[in-house]
């Protein structure tokens, strides 16, 4: 009852937008962006604590630094994002990748609510190259491609609609977007294609990856992708474990009893900093 009072108060003290409260994050690692959100649904964003768990193991300022590249694929309100802009600075770029029409319109305000000429925010779903897929755009961080590996509740009004999908190395490639530094895949199932048709740059740059698995499949596709990249990972959750179990290829990671929620993903040469 007194968090549903708070959020109503939340909701009457903040301006609205189109639907949406205009914030500015209270406190953690993104604080001090201003974001457009709906605070009944989404007061963890105003109040910094989102997905703390996985900011309180991996430790980014170690990682992201001043002048580097990061992408946010599969951005919602563009929380990663935002973290990026504040670690990478205005010396860097931060590219931004949200296929939902109705998430779009929110997160493509971030760069005008903050002054920022270094992120840029494409209506694209990151996936299968050269495509175009179904894509639910009505289901809000959990909107994502429709008719791939991902299954969606048959109770739910789906509403969809047609969105461009491009491949990790057509983005660099063909559409002239810097290869990043660290990328954060949120891509509700489409990780199965995203991490085996960026070859050039997962020979070339290697990048850091925050990878959320969705499913056995993607668990697969991970596994592939440690195997044919000579990356390793750990399972975000588990890394503040003194036991943590290292995946150093396929084999490792599929013999994990469960599917980690995220992975952190780097180069066999080029380990974690900590």
């Amino acid at each position: 009852m007194i968090k549903k009072l708070f959020k109503q108060v939340l909701y009457l003290l903040y301006p609205r937008e189109n639907g949406f409260n205009i914030v500015r994050v209270w406190r953690g690692p993104a604080k001090g962006v201003r974001m457009k959100i709906d605070i009944r649904l989404g007061a963890s964003y105003l109040k910094g604590d989102y997905d703390q768990w996985i900011f309180d193991r991996v430790r980014l300022p170690e990682i992201v630094r001043p002048g580097m590249v990061a992408w946010d694929c599969g951005a919602f309100y563009g929380y990663y994002a935002a973290i990026f802009r504040q670690l990478v600075g205005p010396s860097g770029k931060v590219e931004v990748f949200e296929a939902s029409g109705a998430n779009y319109d929110v997160v493509s305000s971030l760069p005008r609510l903050n002054g920022w000429d270094n992120v840029r925010v494409h209506q694209l779903a990151v996936g299968p190259d050269h495509s175009r897929i179904q894509f639910t755009r009505n289901l809000g961080g959990s909107s994502g491609p429709f008719g791939l590996s991902k299954t969606y509740d048959e109770k739910q009004q789906i509403e969809l609609e047609e969105v461009t999908c491009c491949g990790v190395d057509e983005l660099i490639d063909e559409r002239g977007v810097p290869a990043p530094d660290i990328i954060k895949f949120d891509l509700e199932s489409a990780e199965v294609f995203a991490l085996h048709n960026g070859h050039r740059l997962f020979t070339g740059k290697r990048p850091l990856i925050l990878l959320e698995l969705h499913g056995p499949e993607a668990l697969d596709a991970a596994a592939d992708f440690l195997e044919k990249y000579d990356y390793h990972a750990y399972s975000v959750w588990q890394l503040k474990d003194p036991e943590r179990v290292h995946f150093r290829d396929a084999a490792s990671l599929r013999g994990f009893n469960t599917i980690p929620h995220m992975l952190i993903c780097f180069p066999s040469g080029h380990p974690l900093p900590y």
